[in-house]
């Protein structure tokens, strides 16, 4: 399957179960949120008056005699409001009539950004003949977001000059009230003929209308609008929530329902009879649960005096389709924000660079000039005296980007409080935009996860019921069949509901020994970009998702996002910010972004750094034969990306810090999607994917996916019964639940082993088995994990071990799951595995025992000595002890590392081999093709030179050798045979580690040890 469209679809299914959730949840934030007159400013002869009728007993008043704005109320802090939600403005008002039918306009009102200077609601009159005498009432003036900014706003009730005809103008309240869409729900349908309200357990309120198909076309289901909740100046989306019913989940074809929008009171269509069938894009997914269809291609203009009604008809396709639910209709303002756009912002608008925790000390500038011109650019304080100057007479034009880090001219951190970024040009002020400075959040710091390999599976959540003894019963079903499948861990996608449905699946999960990774309304918090500008609100919009579910003994870690599929940093850092909020209030359970593709991957893991790194690779793709893992999801744009080599490239992410222990995890194919990219492997692809995983090192597995949901063949089919899939994951899971200590005991070093057969037969692709290498550094032993890539027949598999890369004896080979010891044979250069059966995708873990009776010698990075800049003792925890020299490559580099051994520890007149243990930090690992496709890189040049010199006699007991840079995998530790002879006991010898002056290709090289093996 395309990855955009697993990501559109998440994202689909995400709106349909919040949809549902959002109808039913009511919240303190819902409530209106009232400016009385005692925060009103008064101008001119404005003032506060007592008043019986006003809802507190005080009102302000102003006499019509002028335009000005006599009566407002001045505002930059929104943070008691909701973040992101868009809030109606509404100004009570009422005027004095003069005459009894008075002419003219009556007042007007608006809300205007003072910093800014411009209007976000624009300035509107209300005609006299739209009020009542001293009758107050609420005037809408429109809908705006409020926490978009710092800035001041200024929410003002104007005069009309209009004395004659209203002598007075009175003010109660100014209220900002949580707009909130029309619903109506399937308790308020008119039905007809057969149809009738029926428990469904996925319905928000547990029941729906269930609408039969047949002959006749009849509108058996008619949900009415309340027209009194509808505004004449306003234009509406309307979407119904349904759930369609399937005869047959894979072949029903056809028209499935009808929906027409009726005007009663015209006799007229304002949206014509329109049949859904599963050539239509709104119905051509296949889902379970109910989901939202809009109904209107175009936004409607509705009028409140009139009667319409929501229609669904029948279709005469019952033998396909028997029937659909409908749960509710939704009535949405397609506009909910009157917020002009600015061409000057400031994000994030809060910062608190006090701390310099990294979390929002600075705010980033953008502002757009039309023309080339001589800009200033300066931080002001409320006073208007200046703090920073950003920019002084510098020719701009375009999209100019600055940043502010909270500290004046002085390079001081400026105290808290509100201040101006101030852009100007020769004629003025073009923009001005309020940053705020804060105290900031003070956090803790999470405790890192113990070692765990994951066997579990995608769990679609909004599949979970929202009926009580339903979900009990779901949740029971679904953790019994993935204990059976040998899982301790579910990844939940879509967990939305009430608080119950959180402590229901956590409860039952516990039952059955799962742990849950998981977030409540995941989506709904952070595709909240206005939290990106607050970390205070965002802490307490996350604290009030986890803190009932964060001590719950079932939970092992929250999923913030699937699949961020951009390079935006602003998003990036959102994130970043949520996942060390997240882990702050809950520092025992880790936060996971589950990442997709190798540049959005790359991206942002490399902001995030979550303690696991969880990815999306997947190798069976639509168009290449059985077996043939060459192509990442088939799309154009990733023609560059191999299967496998992307595997080394997600390894390597977690390697490039040398302190980063970040296991690396997968989600595996285990579905396709056709006809949209990936074909649905056969089970000895999906083994050879899992054995490939384990080989290329991910310690944690989780198989896309439990449920039969949309185009994807899940474990289960559609009604819950075990299939083939099941099956394949069940055998593998036992396998590796029997492999986890050796799994976990593993660390991925650089290859030492080629194969013969156990290629791929389909195609030329894999011409032989795959092999990788590990060890374990606690014991010394070495792994190789063997991948037959015939994915359709046995192979027999020889395997050449080079004993000059493995750098050590060995003296058995056993299978790592079955403990039976593998014949080999040993010859001067290599040791070999004749003819090893694999059967048709499989995998092994060969464990390579170390022959500990060797006298080894070892001089570790600490021994050595450095020169050029280059430093030792630098943490490393891939390295044998835990510590590297390291020599970031300059311009110039020399013999840097050097070990002057000790000579006692050798046997005198012995010949030794002796070996170097190095890995190399490629300058680049990812870059873009001449057709802007990405591609991972392959260094050119040298990574550095290594030898012996004998100072005593200044001649080398054996030449200088080279290592190629693309003979070096990135980040991983390769045993170097610098070669044999015999040390002096007199003379002063060394050996030497040269980088190469390739910085354009080598950032760095780093050493973990040398050492002599007696031969």
């Amino acid at each position: 399957m395309n990855q955009i469209k697993k990501s559109t679809l998440f994202l689909t299914i995400f709106l349909a179960v919040s949809l549902l959730w959002s109808f039913e949840k009511t919240t303190a934030s819902g409530a209106d949120f009232v400016i009385e007159e005692n925060q009103f400013t008064y101008y001119n002869d404005g003032l506060t008056v007592t008043d019986t009728t006003a809802r507190n007993g005080f009102a302000g008043k102003m006499i019509n005699t002028s335009n000005n704005w006599n009566i407002s109320h001045n505002r930059m802090d929104f943070s008691e409001l909701e973040p992101g939600k868009s809030y109606d403005v509404f100004f009570r008002v009422k005027v004095n009539h003069v005459p009894a039918n008075p002419a003219g306009d009556a007042f007007s009102f608006g809300v205007w950004d003072n910093t800014y200077g411009n209007f976000i609601i624009p300035q509107k009159s209300v005609p006299l003949s739209q009020t009542q005498d001293m009758v107050w009432k609420e005037y809408r003036a429109g809908t705006f977001v409020p926490n978009l900014s710092v800035n001041q706003l200024v929410f003002f009730v104007a005069g009309t000059n209009n004395a004659s005809q209203a002598s007075e103008i009175y003010v109660d309240e100014i209220i900002l009230r949580p707009h909130d869409s029309i619903v109506i729900q399937d308790s308020s349908f008119i039905l007809h003929n057969t149809s009738v309200l029926t428990s469904s357990a996925l319905a928000s309120d547990n029941s729906a209308a269930i609408l039969y198909n047949g002959a006749g076309g009849n509108w058996n289901i008619q949900a009415p609008i309340d027209g009194s909740k509808l505004r004449n100046d306003e234009t509406y989306d309307i979407t119904a929530i349904v759930q369609i019913d399937r005869t047959d989940w894979h072949s029903s074809t056809g028209d499935i329902f009808g929906v027409v929008l009726y005007d009663s009171t015209t006799a007229t269509y304002i949206v014509p009879p329109k049949v859904y069938s599963t050539a239509s894009l709104e119905t051509q997914d296949k889902f379970k649960f109910y989901y939202g269809i809009k109904i209107n291609a175009a936004p409607l203009s509705l009028d409140p005096t009139h009667i319409y009604h929501v229609s669904f008809y029948q279709v005469n396709n019952a033998s396909q389709f028997p029937s659909i639910k409908v749960d509710l209709i939704s009535i949405n303002e397609s506009q909910i924000n009157d917020n002009p756009d600015q061409l000057i912002k400031a994000k994030p608008y809060k910062i608190s660079p006090g701390n310099q925790d990294d979390l929002n000390d600075s705010a980033g500038i953008t502002y757009t000039l039309s023309a080339p011109q001589n800009i200033s650019a300066k931080i002001v304080d409320s006073s208007g005296s200046l703090v920073k100057t950003l920019v002084s007479g510098a020719n701009q034009s375009g999209t100019v980007k600055l940043s502010w880090n909270g500290r004046n001219n002085a390079n001081a951190i400026v105290p808290n409080g509100m201040y101006t970024v101030v852009v100007s040009n020769a004629s003025g002020d073009l923009y001005k935009k309020n940053i705020q400075v804060i105290t900031g959040l003070s956090l803790n710091a999470p405790n890192a996860p113990e070692p765990f390999v994951a066997r579990g599976t995608w769990f679609e959540g909004g599949e979970i019921p929202y009926q009580s003894s339903a979900r009990i019963s779901y949740l029971n079903n679904s953790f019994q069949d993935l204990k059976d499948a040998n899982m301790n861990v579910v990844s939940i996608a879509n967990w939305n509901g009430p608080a119950a449905l959180y402590t229901d699946t956590l409860d039952r999960a516990a039952a059955y020994d799962i742990k849950v990774m998981a977030f409540p309304m995941a989506y709904s918090t952070l595709y909240n970009p206005t939290l990106a500008n607050d970390e205070v609100a965002l802490y307490n919009e996350i604290n009030n998702r986890i803190s009932p579910i964060k001590n719950h003994s079932a939970l092992y870690a929250y999923v913030l996002k699937d699949e961020p599929m951009d390079l935006d940093m602003d998003h990036a850092n959102l994130l970043k910010n949520a996942k060390r909020i997240t882990e702050s209030i809950d520092p025992n359970h880790q936060a996971l972004i589950d990442y997709v593709a190798p540049e959005y991957t790359e991206f942002h893991y490399g902001v995030q750094q979550t303690q696991t790194l969880l990815t999306d690779p997947y190798g069976a793709a639509l168009g290449y034969p059985v077996g043939d893992f060459t192509h990442y999801m088939n799309h154009p744009y990733y023609s560059n990306i191999d299967y496998k080599p992307y595997l080394d490239f997600l390894h390597m992410l977690t390697k490039k810090d040398i302190q980063n222990r970040a296991p690396w995890w997968t989600v595996i194919q285990n579905f396709g999607h056709e006809p949209t990219g990936l074909r649905d492997p056969i089970a000895a692809e999906t083994r050879a994917m899992t054995y490939l995983n384990i080989g290329h090192g991910s310690k944690g597995f989780l198989y896309f996916i439990y449920q039969t949901e949309s185009l994807w063949e899940g474990m289960v089919d559609e009604h819950y019964n075990r299939g083939p899939k099941f099956t394949t994951v069940q055998t593998l899971f036992d396998e590796i639940k029997t492999l986890e200590p050796t799994i976990l005991s593993m660390t991925k070093i650089a290859n030492v082993a080629t194969t013969i057969g156990g290629g791929n037969t389909t195609s030329s692709a894999h011409p032989h088995a795959d092999v990788t290498t590990h060890e374990n550094l606690a014991t010394g032993d070495k792994y190789l994990v063997v991948v037959n890539h015939d994915c359709l027949n046995i192979a027999n598999v020889t395997i050449k071990i080079d004993r000059a890369k493995l750098g050590m004896n060995i003296t058995e080979i056993r299978d790592s799951l079955t403990n039976a010891v593998i014949p080999f044979t040993t010859y001067p250069d290599r040791y070999e595995i004749s003819s090893l059966p694999f059967a048709a995708g499989d995998g092994k873990i060969l464990k390579l025992k170390k022959d500990t009776t060797q006298t080894v010698y070892v001089g570790q990075d600490i021994d050595l000595s450095m020169f050029g800049g280059a430093t030792k003792n630098n943490v490393d925890v891939s390295a044998s002890d835990g510590k590297t020299a390291v020599k970031v490559v300059g311009a110039a580099n020399g013999w840097d590392m050097q070990w002057f051994w000790n000579k006692n520890q050798l046997v005198p007149g012995a010949t030794y081999d002796l070996y170097a243990v190095v890995k190399i930090k490629y300058a680049d690992d990812l870059n873009y093709d001449a057709n802007g496709k990405p591609q991972f890189v392959t260094p050119s040049g040298n990574a550095f030179s290594y030898g012996v010199y004998d100072a005593t006699t200044t001649s080398y007991p054996f030449g200088t050798q080279t290592m190629p840079a693309a003979a070096m995998e990135n980040m991983l530790w390769h045993t170097i045979k610098i070669g044999s002879f015999v040390p002096s006991q007199t003379n002063n010898q060394y050996a030497y580690i040269w980088p190469a002056d390739n910085s354009s290709n080598v950032y760095a090289v780093y050493v973990d040890k040398l050492y002599f093996v007696k031969q």
